[in-house]
């Protein structure tokens, strides 16, 4: 698989804490290279979208983007409107995700949009 990189980024939630984390697959072990991708597959995440519950308050917010080769594919979503295939995927990258001041989140989104 051509070389890929991911930005993650979860905001809101009750305390509002933000999160994230930019994963380039060929700095990851191969068995987590390969989880990942298996994941990014079975997703069902084939373009970009955006998508937020209107009576979700207090939900946690999602911002992925996918690079790879010449294709950047963004996703924005929340707890109730994450497609039922992307959970994993999610979990995977909340897991890798560390705390971030508001500065930080904001560069993250800024390097994901802007290469």
């Amino acid at each position: 698989m051509p070389p890929m990189k991911i930005t993650f980024v979860q905001s809101g939630g009750f305390a509002g804490m933000l999160k994230g984390c930019t994963i380039d697959a060929t700095d990851l072990a191969p068995d987590e290279r390969q989880e990942l991708e298996s994941l990014i597959a079975t997703s069902g995440l084939t373009e970009s979208l955006e998508r937020f519950s209107p009576t979700g308050r207090d939900l946690r917010q999602y911002e992925i983007v996918i690079e790879q080769d010449a294709a950047v594919q963004r996703i924005a979503c929340d707890d109730r409107s994450v497609p039922e295939a992307a959970r994993p995927l999610v979990a995977f990258l909340a897991a890798r995700a560390r705390p971030q001041s508001p500065d930080v989140a904001a560069a993250l989104r800024r390097r994901a949009v802007d290469g």
